[in-house]
């Protein structure tokens, strides 16, 4: 993982989880999203980011964590919904299994697989992950399934900027979905508002 040595003490951190935007593809360490999390809650957060991780990939790693380590706070940035984990690789795409309704349906099946009962989880999704042919029919048809199937906290964002491979987000979007986050966490944890 693209990330400082992990602290011995793991009782307190934020874990950041996802793919290649949550690795910073492109970007220099500090302006990856969960270093600029970090810089603005003043807490730690562990960077689990891991190239081209299929969403099945990114709700096992979640699950572990919290099975592993308990923690209080996962921050989820989910991946292309078209990306499966098959025969314990993560593959851009499963031509036994992949479309755009059996993509969707594994997504909410993975997302509703990220449930913890101690751990409270914050869930975006990275721009373009639907499908980028048709942003704007995508976004309604995406907005209208994820409503259907109750959910409602997904944090869903536009690629304000690019890295250096002209592909991942920058420090601009970085910045955006970090203001998101925290807004998030705010309203979910009344009783600890951490500091922007």
């Amino acid at each position: 993982f693209r990330d400082h040595e992990w602290p011995e003490d793991l009782s307190d951190v934020v874990w950041c989880v996802g793919d290649s935007f949550t690795v910073g593809i492109g970007q220099p360490f500090e302006e990856t999203w969960p270093q600029v999390l970090e810089n603005k809650l003043g807490k730690r957060c562990i960077n689990i980011g891991e190239d081209r991780c299929a969403n099945d990939r990114i709700q096992s790693r979640v699950n572990e964590i919290i099975r592993k380590y308990k923690p209080r706070l996962i921050v989820v940035m989910w991946s292309y919904m078209h990306r499966r984990f098959v025969n314990g690789k993560n593959v851009p795409n499963n031509k036994n299994d992949f479309g755009v309704d059996r993509d969707l349906k594994n997504f909410i099946k993975n997302y509703k697989l990220c449930a913890g009962e101690q751990t409270k989880i914050i869930h975006s999704i990275i721009p373009g992950s639907w499908d980028y042919s048709n942003p704007i029919t995508a976004d309604n048809i995406l907005g209208y399934e994820l409503q259907k199937n109750n959910i409602h906290d997904l944090i869903v964002f536009p690629q304000l900027d690019y890295a250096r491979d002209h592909h991942h987000f920058d420090i601009k979007t970085s910045e955006l979905v970090t203001d998101l986050m925290i807004e998030k966490i705010n309203t979910i944890d009344n009783t600890s508002k951490y500091p922007i």
